[in-house]
């Protein structure tokens, strides 16, 4: 078994058995926020690298965003509106 999860034995079973659960919802949340954090990272680069294409025509970019902020939002629900889709972009551009 991974070593990512510990906790200290006590004489209560029940305070052992809350702090393992305790301690592996803290360590699923952080998993979750690096995986989102690298998706997030990799779909503004996607973004970048379609603009990086030649197509510098005014409002391009608007045009990429809104349709790729549609489909997405049909297929994988909220989350992917214009303006996150342009957050992703800029975290990329950014880092």
């Amino acid at each position: 078994m991974p070593d990512e999860l510990t906790y200290h034995q006590t004489s209560d079973v029940l305070a052992d058995m809350k702090q393992i659960i305790e301690e592996a919802r803290q360590t699923a949340y952080r998993s979750v926020n690096v995986i989102l954090l690298r998706r997030n990272w990799m779909l503004g680069k996607r973004i970048a690298e379609e603009e990086i294409c030649g197509q510098h025509r005014a409002g391009y970019g608007l045009e990429i965003i809104l349709d790729l902020s549609r489909k997405l939002t049909v297929e994988y629900g909220k989350g992917f509106t214009k303006t996150n889709l342009y957050s992703f972009y800029s975290f990329y551009r950014s880092f």
